[in-house]
């Protein structure tokens, strides 16, 4: 399980990187108006990005309580 929320958070990350390269790429060539779509996605991937991370970083302090109290 915990490979698999890296694997998305990473995906996000890295969607979140293309998305706001190629805004930038647009908005020199063609300006806000054909640019705007991929900062929008810039944004919104951070908030997955952000919520993926979360979701990880809490499961694996789970983990590590599970495994604490068991011993």
């Amino acid at each position: 399980m915990l490979k698999v929320l890296k694997v998305l958070e990473m995906a996000w990350l890295l969607i979140g990187v293309f998305s706001v390269v190629m805004g930038a790429y647009l908005f020199n060539l063609h300006g806000w108006d054909e640019s705007k779509w991929f900062f929008i996605g810039a944004l919104m991937a951070g908030i997955f990005f952000t919520f993926r991370r979360r979701q990880r970083l809490k499961f694996e302090q789970s983990e590590k309580e599970q495994k604490n109290g068991s011993n």
